[in-house]
């Protein structure tokens, strides 16, 4: 293989792989291990090299003895990468789920002004929407009232406690109820006042 001196722009892609640049052939080994035939054979020619050649090469070296695009070879890495990653993410919030939520319920209960932390568990434990779905539900959490199912008025007709738009209609009522008696005193003066300021009529 021909020398090259210094970094390639292949290691520089591969310098985010841990714990080494090197490590980059166990992305390719995977790529080979779906099919890639063209992976297969630019694994092929890292085997066939030294243990000495092995640590000296630079991926250049080897997409030329086979035959293999370099711009290929840093697709198949990150797809792997992309991969693996995925799989590390997904474990992590398997393992980690129960345990985070738990301690985001503590810390909510512990004091009201922690209610970021009860939005956060409520949405995660699916009792609130997300941000964008357009509903809204209320999470009653900090010594708010709970309704019960026989709980029955007329102005919570299927159970519960009445919403803040069924409040404002019965207010309306109300409201319009008093104003209606108010009018209807003032139009219509009671029967005793009227027979008072008349008096009895004189006899001729």
């Amino acid at each position: 293989m021909n020398k090259i001196a210094g970094p390639t722009p292949m290691c520089a892609a591969f310098r985010f792989i841990e714990p080494s640049w090197h490590n980059y052939i166990m992305y390719v080994d995977m790529e080979a291990r779906e099919g890639n035939t063209e992976a297969l054979r630019y694994l092929e020619c890292w085997r066939a090299l030294t243990p000495e050649e092995r640590a000296r090469h630079m991926p250049e070296q080897i997409c030329e003895l086979a035959n293999v695009k370099s711009w290929d070879v840093v697709g198949w890495v990150s797809r792997q990468m992309f991969a693996e990653g995925n799989a590390k993410a997904a474990m992590c919030m398997s393992v980690n789920r129960a345990r985070v939520l738990e301690k985001t319920a503590e810390y909510a209960m512990a004091d009201p002004a922690n209610f970021k932390h009860a939005e956060l568990f409520a949405k995660t434990a699916g009792m609130m929407p997300a941000a964008g779905s357009g509903t809204s539900v209320t999470v009653p959490i900090f010594n708010a009232p709970m309704a019960t199912a026989t709980a029955r008025s007329e102005s919570s007709p299927q159970g519960g406690l009445p919403s803040m738009d069924q409040q404002i209609i019965e207010l309306s009522r109300v409201m319009q109820s008093e104003s209606s008696e108010r009018c209807a005193a003032e139009i219509m003066p009671d029967e005793d006042d009227d027979e008072e300021e008349e008096g009895p009529e004189e006899e001729d």
